[in-house]
């Protein structure tokens, strides 16, 4: 099963100041979709990631108000790795798997030894007509 990801940024959470920095990112909610290229199916994983400032590179702080989705991607790219990474596309490959090959589950009526049932606890509808 081949996918595509895409990723979405749904919220972020900021910090008036920390750290001498003002409009400091904290928090972050995203979505992951995933895409199964052959059947076009998909599944989404909703994330919600918090952000620690690294005060070793403060030199490398983007200014709120120059962050674009990209930016925040790619922190997340970081972050999101390893076992957590595939924790997520395991849900989402499970989400796909659902659609394209769906199980059936079967009430204790349906197995294969269950009692048909007879005609006598059938209750057939009343006839309708006029006189």
């Amino acid at each position: 099963m081949a996918v595509s990801y895409s990723w979405k940024i749904t919220q972020l959470t900021k910090k008036a100041s920390l750290s001498d920095l003002e409009n400091v990112v904290v928090h972050c909610r995203w979505e992951l979709k995933g895409t199964e290229s052959t059947t076009g199916t998909s599944g989404t994983f909703s994330g919600a990631t918090p952000l620690e400032l690294d005060s070793s590179s403060s030199g490398s702080f983007v200014a709120f108000e120059d962050l674009t989705s990209d930016i925040v991607i790619g922190w997340l790219e970081n972050i999101v790795v390893d076992n957590y990474w595939d924790h997520v596309t395991g849900v989402i490959a499970d989400q796909i798997a659902d659609v394209d090959d769906p199980v059936d589950e079967l009430g204790e009526d349906s197995l294969p030894w269950a009692e048909p049932v007879s005609g006598s606890d059938v209750v057939e509808p009343a006839e309708s007509g006029s006189l």
